[in-house]
């Protein structure tokens, strides 16, 4: 079996589109979402559209819920808030009442996978979560109860692993891509790294392959067309930091 895991599109219809284009190439059987398909960009509908279309097992992300629990925005920063409020105001019925049904937290299991894999948007007990530390990603191994875990939320690609009587996991960030070799007795907490807005320090885009044969995960980055991001976010008058972050991968 191959996954082709998403996380993070926020919108970016080019992004996510570049990406599919890429994973169709590599070959895969299905999709992982990690959530956060909207906020920030400019396409939410489209891109709600086409995860819907993927038939994919996706968690929801804590964009996916402000868009259709106000209130949740507050926790926002400005550029942020502004962001999913406009968001709110073009998504659709359906798409609403498709973010609506998403759950926090998802297991999947395979004949090939008896121990199966755990998806979560921030961490395992909290989709609000940053998982940034070896410290912060024992949360998540101590409350899974699956030794293989893929999480998002930071825009970072990394994994951490532990260990048999590890205290804290190694940690590997993998900013230019790369890949994780799974071994036994050994659980892994990965980030596929964002598809629609990167924020470690490379503007390319973001997304994972999981060989559960082969038994490795390989994070891969992609280019995509940023300044048809940027222009149609200009268009609809999202803020521009927004915007110019990502040519920045920040």
């Amino acid at each position: 079996m191959r996954y082709g895991i998403i996380s993070d599109i926020h919108a970016n219809l080019p992004a996510l589109e570049r990406a599919l284009e890429e994973l169709d190439r590599l070959v895969v059987d299905t999709f992982l979402c990690l959530g956060d398909i909207v906020g920030y960009g400019a396409w939410p509908n489209e891109c709600c559209d086409i995860v819907r279309e993927l038939d994919c097992i996706c968690v929801r992300g804590n964009h996916d819920e402000a868009a259709i629990r106000p209130g949740k925005e507050q926790w926002f920063t400005s550029g942020a808030r502004a962001c999913i409020l406009w968001t709110r105001e073009i998504l659709s019925q359906e798409n609403a009442d498709f973010l609506r049904a998403l759950e926090p937290l998802r297991e999947v299991v395979s004949d090939e996978l008896p121990l199966g894999i755990t998806l979560c948007h921030g961490s395992v007990p909290d989709q609000d979560f940053y998982t940034t530390t070896a410290a912060d990603a024992v949360y998540s191994f101590q409350a899974a109860n699956t030794p293989l875990i893929f999480f998002g939320h930071t825009h970072y690609a990394e994994w951490f692993a532990l260990g048999a009587d590890v205290v804290l996991p190694m940690h590997q960030p993998l900013p230019e891509g790369g890949s994780c070799k799974l071994k036994p007795n050994v659980a892994y907490l990965i980030n596929p790294g964002a598809v629609g807005q990167p924020r470690d320090g490379n503007p390319q885009a973001s997304f994972a392959v999981y060989d559960t044969e082969a038994a490795l995960v390989e994070i891969c980055r992609f280019d995509y067309d940023i300044q048809r991001t940027q222009e149609q976010m200009h268009e609809v008058g999202l803020p521009e930091p927004m915007a110019m972050r990502l040519s920045l991968g920040i």
